[in-house]
C-alpha cells in the first residue's frame, strides 16, 4: 500500500473515532458508503500511476499529458464534515439508544433538551430523563422497538433541568451500526411538542370560548363555506328556522329556513339571499338586510341579517358567519305605533276643536285644520309663531302667567281668552292646556284644546241684556199688580170697611142722642164685616190659591171665575177625571187662567168669559175664551206686558201658549201641556 494511501485510511479512521461521539448513525452510513467508494478511487490512482514522473529528490510530479486530478482526501473530509455538521446543528433532537436505553449518540438540540452536556449523556440511560408518571410509556417504547422493524412512536413528558417538564414526541427507528460490529441501535428523532401543545391548549380554549359564545349569543347565528354548505347554528337559528338543517348537506345551501321572502311579500330564491349573495363577494345594501323567514308551520318571522365573508390569507372567500335578529316583536311595535300615530293625527285633524301643540318658550309646533280655521292662517304661517303673538294684547299678561306654570310646575290651566285672527279681527276662545312629559316625567311640550266660543259670548251678552230687561219687566209688574192690588182694595174691601164705619157712626150718634141701639143697624155691620172678610179672602186667593193637590187645578179655578168682583160673567168648563198631578205645573196654570181672566175683563168688553180645561191625546189644554171685541195682528206682534208673563211662565213648565182671534169675535187663550 502506498504511503498516501495509507495517511488516507488513517485520517478516515479517526474521523470514524470523532463521530462515535459527535455524528449520528445517519451520518456514518453515508461516510461508509464514501469509504467505498474512495478504495475504489485508490485503485485508480494506482492504475494511474504509470503516467507520473519522479524527480531527482524522488518528489512525484504529473505529466504534462496527463488530466488533472483532485486528490480524494479533501472531498472526503468536506463530505464529512457536512454530514457532522447536518446531525449536530440540526433543529430535532437526535439521540441512538441500544436495546436497554443506554445513550450511544446525541446532537446538540437533544442535549439542549434534556439540559446536559453530550459528553455527559453519552452511555447514561435515557429512563432517568424521563417524568416517573411515563416511565411505563417509556419502557413500553422500548419493548416496540425491540420487536418492530418498523418506526415506533410514542408521547411522554421529559425532565427538563429546574423543576421544567417537556412534551416530546419519540419516533424511533432499528439500524445496525458497522462501526460497533453489527450492533443493532434505534435512532430515535425527539421533537418538542411543548409549545404546540400550548397552541394547540389556546386554540381549544379559543375554540371552547368560540363554541360557548357561538351557542350563547342572543341572536341566531350560522356559519357556511365557500360553497354555501351550512357547517355550524346554534339554538336560536334552530327556533328561529323552526327545524334543523343538516349539516354539509348540498340541499341545505344558504340558510337553513323553510321558505324567504322579501319584505314586500315576494317569494326570495335561496340563492339570491343575503348569505348568498355575501359569498359571491357582492356588497350589500342596508335594504338587502331584512328578510322575512317562513317556518315549516306557516308563521313567518322579520329577521334583520348582517353576513360577513371570511376571507383566507391570499383574501379569498373561505366561508361567511351570519347574524340573524328576529325583528317581529319590534315590527309589530312599530306598526302598532304608526298606527297609533296614524290615528292620532286622524283625531287631531278632524277633530271639531283646535288643537295646536307649543314648545316650552310658546312657539307653536303644530296646529289642526280647524284651528288654523278659526284663525285665518295656515299651518305653516302659524308655525314658528308663539301663543302671545296671536293672542289679544287685553289677555296677554294671564296667558304668560299660567304658561309659565304649566312649564314650572307641570299644571293644566283652562282660560277663556281673545285671540287675534289674521284679518285683525278677535275671536273668544276657551282654552285647556296640558303638559306633555317625557320618560322621566319631564315636561317636554305642551298641547292646547281651543274652543271657539263666540256664539256662546254674543248669546250671552243677549241673555245679560235680556236679564235686565226681565228685571226691569218683573219690577213693572210688581208695580202692576201692586196697583192692582190697592185697586181691589180700593174698589172692594175699602168700600165694605167704609160702609162699616158709616153705620158704626150712625148708631154711635143714636146711642148718644137717644140711648136707643137697632138691632137691625148691629145686624146690618156684622153683615157689612163679613162681606169684608169674605172680599179679604178672596184677594187673598187670587194672591196664592190653595193648596194644589192632583184634583185642587180644577177647585182653584172654580173659585176664580165664581168671584163676585168680575164685571163680566165667568163660568168653568172641566172635564170631571181631569188632575195635574204637578203642583209647580198647576199653579203656573192657575196664574195664567187669571191673567187671562183679568185682562178679558178689563179689554175685551165682552159679555160672558170662558174657562175651559180638557184632557187631550198629547196632553192637557187649558183655554180662556171671551166674545168680546177681539185682537188684531198688530196687537198680537206687540202684546203687552202681561202676555210675555204668561209666556214665561208657559215655557218654564215646558208648555206652548197660543192666542188668537176667533170668529165671528172674540179672542181665545190656549196652553198646551205636554204629558
Amino acid at each position: 500500500m502506498k504511503p498516501a494511501t495509507r495517511r488516507s485510511k488513517r485520517k478516515l479512521k479517526r474521523a470514524h473515532r470523532k463521530l462515535r461521539t459527535s455524528a449520528g448513525g445517519a451520518a456514518r452510513e453515508v461516510i461508509r458508503a464514501d469509504m467505498k467508494k474512495m478504495k475504489g478511487r485508490t485503485r485508480g490512482l494506482e492504475k494511474f500511476s504509470g503516467n507520473r514522473t519522479v524527480g531527482k529528490n524522488g518528489a512525484i510530479r504529473q505529466s504534462a499529458s496527463a488530466p488533472v486530478f483532485k486528490h480524494p482526501k479533501t472531498k472526503l473530509e468536506a463530505a464529512i464534515q457536512r454530514y457532522v455538521d447536518l446531525f449536530d446543528f440540526a433543529p430535532v433532537g437526535y439521540v441512538s439508544f441500544d436495546r436497554v436505553g443506554r445513550i450511544e449518540e446525541i446532537n446538540v438540540a437533544a442535549a439542549r433538551l434534556l439540559g446536559d452536556s453530550r459528553d455527559r449523556l453519552i452511555g447514561k440511560p435515557f429512563a432517568p430523563y424521563v417524568i416517573e408518571e411515563d416511565s411505563a410509556l417509556f419502557l413500553n417504547h422500548l419493548l416496540r422497538c425491540r420487536s418492530s422493524e418498523s418506526r415506533v412512536e410514542t408521547e411522554l413528558h421529559l425532565k427538563k433541568k429546574g423543576n421544567g417538564e417537556i412534551v416530546a414526541h419519540l419516533a424511533s427507528s432499528p439500524v445496525t451500526s458497522s462501526m460497533r460490529n453489527g450492533t443493532l441501535l434505534y435512532q430515535t428523532a425527539i421533537i418538542d411538542l411543548t409549545e404546540r401543545k400550548r397552541a394547540e391548549e389556546a386554540i381549544r380554549q379559543s375554540e371552547k370560548r368560540y363554541r360557548a359564545l357561538f351557542d350563547w349569543v342572543p341572536v341566531a347565528v350560522y356559519t357556511c363555506d365557500a360553497k354555501g354548505l351550512i357547517q355550524e347554528y346554534n339554538q336560536h337559528a334552530v327556533e328561529l328556522w323552526g327545524r334543523e338543517p343538516k349539516r354539509n348537506d348540498p340541499s341545505e345551501k344558504f340558510c337553513g329556513s323553510f321558505k324567504i321572502f322579501y319584505p314586500d311579500g315576494r317569494p326570495m330564491p335561496h340563492h339570491k339571499c343575503p348569505m348568498a349573495r355575501s359569498l359571491r363577494g357582492e356588497k350589500l345594501t342596508a335594504t338587502d338586510l331584512e328578510i322575512l323567514v317562513e317556518q315549516s308551520s306557516g308563521a313567518r318571522r322579520n329577521v334583520l341579517v348582517s353576513p360577513t365573508a371570511l376571507r383566507g390569507g391570499q383574501g379569498k372567500i373561505i366561508g361567511a358567519i351570519n347574524c340573524l335578529h328576529d325583528i317581529t316583536v319590534r315590527k309589530r311595535t312599530e306598526n302598532a305605533l304608526r298606527e297609533s300615530e296614524e290615528r292620532s293625527r286622524a283625531v287631531i285633524h278632524q277633530s271639531t276643536a283646535g288643537i295646536a301643540g307649543t314648545d316650552l318658550a310658546g312657539h307653536i309646533m303644530f296646529a289642526n285644520q280647524k284651528f288654523c280655521l278659526m284663525l285665518g292662517y295656515k299651518e305653516r304661517e302659524l308655525v314658528g309663531k308663539t301663543i302671545f303673538e296671536i293672542t289679544h294684547p287685553g289677555d296677554i299678561a294671564e296667558s304668560r302667567r299660567l304658561f309659565h306654570r304649566i312649564v314650572k310646575k307641570a299644571e293644566p290651566y283652562q282660560l277663556e281668552k281673545r285671540y287675534c285672527r289674521k284679518d285683525g279681527s278677535s275671536v273668544w276662545v276657551s282654552v285647556s292646556a296640558s303638559p306633555l312629559r317625557d320618560a322621566q316625567g319631564k315636561t317636554q311640550s305642551a298641547v292646547s284644546v281651543v274652543l271657539d266660543i263666540s256664539d256662546q259670548k254674543k248669546a250671552q251678552a243677549i241673555l245679560e241684556d235680556r236679564a235686565r230687561g226681565l228685571e226691569g219687566e218683573i219690577l213693572a209688574i210688581s208695580d202692576r199688580e201692586q196697583r192692582r192690588l190697592g185697586q181691589d182694595l180700593h174698589d172692594s174691601l175699602c168700600q165694605h170697611l167704609t160702609a162699616i164705619a158709616f153705620m158704626a157712626r150712625s148708631v154711635a150718634l143714636r146711642l148718644k142722642k137717644h140711648r136707643v141701639i137697632e138691632v137691625e143697624h148691629i145686624e146690618k155691620i156684622a153683615e157689612l164685616i163679613n162681606d169684608g172678610v169674605t172680599e179679604a179672602r178672596t184677594i187673598a186667593r187670587g194672591l196664592h190659591p190653595v193648596e194644589m193637590e192632583p184634583p185642587g187645578l180644577v177647585t182653584a179655578l172654580a173659585a176664580l171665575v165664581k168671584q163676585p168682583h168680575w164685571p163680566v160673567p165667568c163660568r168653568l168648563e172641566a172635564d170631571e177625571e181631569i188632575s195635574v198631578p204637578d203642583s209647580t205645573v198647576a199653579l203656573h196654570l192657575y196664574r195664567i187662567a187669571r191673567e187671562a181672566v183679568i185682562n178679558a175683563n178689563k179689554y175685551a168688553r165682552a159679555r160672558e168669559i170662558i174657562v175651559r180645561m180638557r184632557r187631550s191625546t198629547k196632553g192637557i189644554e187649558l183655554s180662556v175664551i171671551d166674545d168680546g171685541v177681539g185682537i188684531s195682528a198688530n196687537s198680537l206682534a206687540g202684546s203687552g206686558m202681561g202676555f210675555h208673563i204668561m209666556q214665561y211662565r208657559a215655557r218654564s213648565i215646558g208648555a206652548r201658549l197660543e192666542i188668537k182671534p176667533i170668529k165671528p169675535h172674540g179672542t181665545r187663550l190656549t196652553c198646551y201641556v205636554r204629558k
